[in-house]
């Protein structure tokens, strides 16, 4: 199981997208139930669908499972990490470790844009994941620095 970790506008979607990669995604889940990506007054009900749908792929034995979410914060991981570990499966984490900068610059170009309070406080939360976690993998991905 692989977990993206990082704000909006870090990349994650696009690094998935350029992997050829179709993640299980809160944003699918909400176009799939609401059909709008951008519904954000469910968060219980999108997240538990989510769940169920990583433990439909753990009990089908999929050999690679990709989530993509924010995932800020180690209790935001803990319910995905313990899923995992109850069906046998390793668990990685792909760090999106993008300045806040770079992430309010790029969520103003994007088609859902939140709000900069609401960045500044996820920003605040953000905390970088760790082995003692859970994770047998941490692969960090950076912006590349401008000339």
């Amino acid at each position: 199981v692989i977990l993206a970790i990082g704000l909006p506008g870090s990349g994650k979607s696009s690094w998935f997208k350029r992997h050829n990669i179709s993640p299980l995604s809160s944003d699918m889940v909400r176009a799939l139930l609401f059909d709008d990506p951008t519904e954000q007054r469910f968060q219980e009900l999108v997240f538990s669908n989510l769940r169920s749908m990583l433990r439909a792929r753990l009990i089908a034995r999929r050999p690679l499972n990709y989530v993509d979410a924010t995932n800020l914060t180690p209790h935001d991981r803990h319910s995905w990490i313990k899923l995992a570990k109850d069906f046998h499966y390793e668990v990685q984490a792909v760090y999106f470790d993008v300045p806040l900068e770079v992430c309010l610059e790029r969520n103003q170009r994007r088609q859902r844009v939140v709000s900069e309070d609401v960045m500044r406080k996820m920003a605040e939360k953000l905390k970088p994941p760790t082995f003692e976690e859970g994770f047998s993998k941490i692969t960090v991905v950076r912006v590349k620095q401008k000339e």
